[in-house]
């Protein structure tokens, strides 16, 4: 993993980004600058793993990123972190408002926020193709958002935007794993071309050898479907 200042043009870009979310001009825009790091990173190197202290926000620029958590004794991915993505460990922030109230036993899923309370990943994020990402301690936002509403406003959007993503794969989840890989084929098929076999059975938490079953399966009906346009479907890369 290699560090370096940010140039300009990648503020520039992260400036506009930011500002759409925000829906304004973000005053001390230099002071938030001034902090952000570039992050480079090849095929296979780890961004941060379960159980660090890692308070940064990722804003994803370049590049496919596998997050995974343990499940019953095996690592499960997760989500894939792609380009446009704004990427952070929740709980590993240590937003002091979570902390309080999840310490305090003022949620009733309380004991299922150990890693908020002790500000601790859950994730481990490991790079699939050479990423590039931008950089900057949570604090860093949390101080300006205490000083100015415009980056208060920031701070609810991406959380508001966090929550809406869950909710949607909240119920992406209660579909069979068929008709969650056929949602994929039509919703994200640059994903399902990028990432391996392996890698898109675990995310649909299922065998290699049930998704080339069910790859097969669409693979089957898109052919007998075929109006000469010449478009394929397939898995997924080679495992």
């Amino acid at each position: 993993m290699i560090v370096d200042g940010a140039t300009g043009h990648a503020m520039r870009s992260l400036r506009l980004l930011l500002e759409a979310y925000a829906g304004c001009e973000l005053p001390q825009w230099d002071l938030f600058a001034s902090n952000v790091r570039v992050v480079r990173v090849e095929p296979g190197a780890v961004l941060f793993s379960a159980g660090e202290h890692n308070p940064y926000i990722y804003f994803v620029q370049r590049g496919l990123f596998r997050a995974q958590m343990l499940s019953e004794g095996r690592l499960t991915t997760v989500f894939f972190p792609e380009e446009g993505d704004v990427l952070a460990s929740m709980s590993a922030l240590g937003v002091d408002g979570v902390r309080r109230v999840a310490s305090r036993g003022l949620h009733p899923r309380s004991e299922t926020l150990r890693a908020a309370v002790e500000a601790e990943t859950v994730h481990t994020v490991t790079a699939i193709e050479p990423g590039l990402l931008l950089r900057v301690n949570y604090r860093v936002i949390d101080h300006l958002s205490t000083q100015h509403l415009q980056w208060a406003r920031l701070i609810t959007t991406i959380a508001l935007m966090h929550a809406t993503t869950l909710q949607a794969d909240a119920g992406w989840l209660r579909a069979t794993p068929e008709q969650r890989y056929r949602s994929l084929l039509r919703e994200h098929p640059g994903l399902v071309q990028r990432v391996t076999q392996r890698d898109l059975a675990s995310f649909l938490n299922i065998t290699d050898v049930a998704l080339s079953r069910i790859a097969k399966r669409v693979r089957g009906e898109s052919l007998q479907a075929d109006d000469g346009s010449g478009i394929s479907v397939t898995a997924g890369a080679p495992s």
